[in-house]
C-alpha cells in the first residue's frame, strides 16, 4: 500500500493552505522539503509583494511587476524536482494592504497549479502564514482556501 504523502493530502482541497502557528508551518515546510519540493520564502511585510515574488522566483528582467506579468512568468516555471512551495510569510499584511491583488495572486497560483500538475505531473503550492487566526480568504480557482490539518478547528488557533 502506498504511503500517503503530505502534498497529496494538502492538495485535496486546492493548492493554497493557511498556517497560523509558526511551529506548525516550519514542520510542514521541513516535511514537504523531504518529499522533494523547492521552497521559496516571500515576506509580505514588503510594500510590493509582486516585486518580491519576481525577485524570489528570479523572474526575467522583462517581468512587468503586475498581475498579468506574474501569471505569464509563473506559467513558464517548471520545477526541477517534485514541485515548488511558495511560502508567504505575514500574508495577512499583504491582504490588509491590497486585498484584491492578494486574492488575484492566489487565484493565479491556484490556476497555474492545476495546469502544471496536468501538463508535467509537477506540483505548485502556496503556504500562507497569517498572524490573524481569523483570516478568511475567498475561494480561489473555485476552491476554498482552508487551514492546515492541525489548525482547521478554531480552538486550535485560539479562536
Amino acid at each position: 500500500m502506498e504511503q500517503q504523502v503530505l502534498w497529496k493530502s494538502l492538495m485535496m482541497n486546492g493548492s493554497i493552505v493557511m498556517f497560523w502557528r509558526q511551529d506548525v508551518l516550519e514542520k510542514y515546510i521541513e516535511k514537504i522539503k523531504g518529499e522533494g519540493f523547492d521552497i521559496y520564502l516571500i515576506d509580505c511585510e514588503s510594500a510590493d509583494c509582486l516585486l518580491e515574488l519576481g525577485n524570489t522566483l528570479e523572474f526575467p528582467d522583462y517581468y512587468g511587476k503586475n498581475l498579468d506579468a506574474f501569471n505569464d512568468c509563473l506559467s513558464d516555471i517548471i520545477p526541477r524536482n517534485e514541485g515548488i512551495v511558495l511560502v508567504f510569510k505575514n500574508f495577512d499584511k499583504f491582504n490588509e494592504r491590497d486585498n484584491d491583488t492578494a486574492h488575484s495572486v492566489l487565484d493565479i497560483i491556484q490556476n497555474n497549479s492545476w495546469r502544471l500538475l496536468v501538463e508535467s505531473q509537477k506540483v505548485l503550492m502556496a503556504f500562507l502564514h497569517s498572524n490573524d487566526p481569523q483570516l478568511h480568504i475567498q475561494p480561489v480557482g473555485a476552491l476554498p482556501v482552508r487551514w492546515n490539518n492541525e489548525e482547521w478547528l478554531n480552538r486550535s488557533r485560539g479562536v
